[in-house]
């Protein structure tokens, strides 16, 4: 990963910033393509040669209002939640597509991490009052030879669904070379680190949650900066973590600029602030990362140093930076950010 941090007009690049890309993308898929069409859950299947607005504009036909102003969220595999190559190429295709229908306006803000009640309720403070109706994202699967996505559209004042639909490209139209599936190593990832608090108390009142400000498995391009948002039931003692592409572990927060390593209950939390001296910008090596969010109730007995890679897997870096100052079991509460970084 190149996370640059970005202090006034110094940069802190860590040691892995001359690797160089794993894969390139192809050329865009050319304007015309072919897709199937099918309602969710229904058992007609119509089969026709068209684009993607008109595609679009079927799922809007029967809105209330005379036109919707939509924001981008993300596209993950199937119910994994992962991102891959694929995610960030269908989005792109649908920012075109979306400047040609009839009733949609695309609204180019990141306001994908409202999708999560935790941070809806807070929707004004992250996002600010730009009139955004509602958010497209949605889902997909290999096929046979086609690539199956799903289409949904939700209402972001109330969270319900204005409409779903499926559409299938066929896979010898996609770019060379694009991988559709998250990779073995990444599945393997997820699972290990989805839960670091062993021998912690269970507290159901006690949650963290984490978002990307572009959703749940997010794509971002080189030169892109991230950002995460994150809420607390309890007020509590947070670390947060960064894993690469090849399982190297960081702690990213509290850092060199600030953070007291702590949040308060119920309020809600930008990192990097739009006030912070730094920003977290993203670049090669491509592939998927991991954002490791962790909340004690009991101060943490050490602090890692910042941006230094962690010595061995990243389960038992982050672990070993877990240890509290009282002998007594804590409660803990985790969250975790998984997005893909492409060329």
């Amino acid at each position: 990963m190149r996370a640059h941090i970005l202090y006034d007009e110094v940069e802190l690049k860590n040691r892995r910033l001359s690797m160089r890309n794993r894969f390139a993308l192809m050329p865009s898929l050319a304007a015309a393509f072919f897709f199937l069409a099918t309602i969710m859950g229904g058992a007609e299947t119509n089969t026709a040669a068209s684009d993607l607005p008109a595609f679009l504009d079927t799922m809007t036909a029967d809105y209330y209002k005379p036109s919707m102003t939509v924001a981008m969220g993300s596209f993950t595999y199937a119910d994994t939640q992962l991102p891959t190559p694929f995610s960030r190429w269908f989005e792109d295709e649908l920012r075109k597509a979306l400047a040609k229908t009839s009733k949609m306006k695309f609204f180019d803000k990141r306001v994908a991490a409202a999708m999560d009640p935790s941070i809806r309720a807070k929707y004004e403070e992250f996002f600010g009052a730009e009139p955004v109706d509602s958010l497209v994202y949605g889902r997909y699967k290999s096929d046979g030879g086609s690539i199956l996505v799903t289409i949904s559209i939700t209402d972001l004042a109330t969270g319900q669904l204005v409409a779903e639909r499926n559409l299938a490209y066929a896979g010898s139209l996609l770019p060379q070379g694009l991988r559709v599936e998250p990779t073995l190593q990444t599945i393997q990832a997820v699972s290990s680190l989805a839960s670091l608090a062993d021998g912690a108390q269970a507290d159901s009142s006690f949650t963290l949650s984490m978002a990307t400000d572009r959703g749940i498995g997010a794509s971002y391009r080189d030169g892109e900066s991230l950002s995460l948002l994150i809420t607390c039931s309890k007020d509590a003692y947070l670390k947060i973590y960064h894993v690469d592409v090849n399982g190297v572990a960081q702690l990213i927060w509290p850092n060199r600029f600030g953070g007291s390593g702590k949040i308060a209950k119920d309020q809600a939390m930008r990192f990097p602030d739009e006030s912070d001296r730094f920003k977290y910008k993203l670049g090669a090596p491509y592939g998927t990362e991991y954002i490791k969010a962790i909340a004690s109730l009991t101060p943490f007995k050490t602090r890692e140093p910042d941006f230094s890679d962690l010595e061995g897997p990243a389960t038992l870096a982050i672990a070993r930076g877990l240890t509290v100052e009282s002998a007594e079991a804590t409660n803990r509460a985790e969250a975790m950010a998984v997005y893909e970084i492409l060329p």
